[in-house]
């Protein structure tokens, strides 16, 4: 569980990694595993960093359209978890929150100031 904790932490703090495209499949993945991890971890700050990583990828999959392709992705979604892999797969998706909120950044900082 430290591993996870360590990966929902540096993700939050602002730790850069590359671009990647996910579809809604990944969504759906990335979603329910924050969902386990908030869920089983053992410290509250933990808990915590999962369920804000389940909220974002939440309002990524409310975000589109294609609510059928969403039902499909998560009837797919093999319940289980990996204990093996899960590690690793929710690093790369609480690294996604970092690339959003570095893409964000980037528009503002381009966007002319207000009048």
């Amino acid at each position: 569980m430290k591993i996870i904790k360590l990966a929902v932490y540096s993700s939050l703090a602002g730790i850069a990694a590359p671009a990647i495209a996910q579809s809604i499949p990944d969504d759906v993945r990335c979603m329910a595993l924050s969902n386990s991890f908030s869920q089983s971890a053992t410290e509250a700050p933990a808990r915590e960093s999962a369920g804000k990583v389940m909220l974002f990828y939440l309002g990524r999959l409310d975000a589109h359209a294609d609510r059928q392709a969403i039902s499909n992705a998560m009837r797919a979604l093999n319940p289980k978890i990996d204990t093996k892999t899960a590690s690793t797969e929710m690093t790369a998706c609480a690294n996604r929150i970092t690339q959003a909120a570095q893409a964000i950044e980037t528009l503002g900082k381009a966007a002319p100031p207000g009048k």
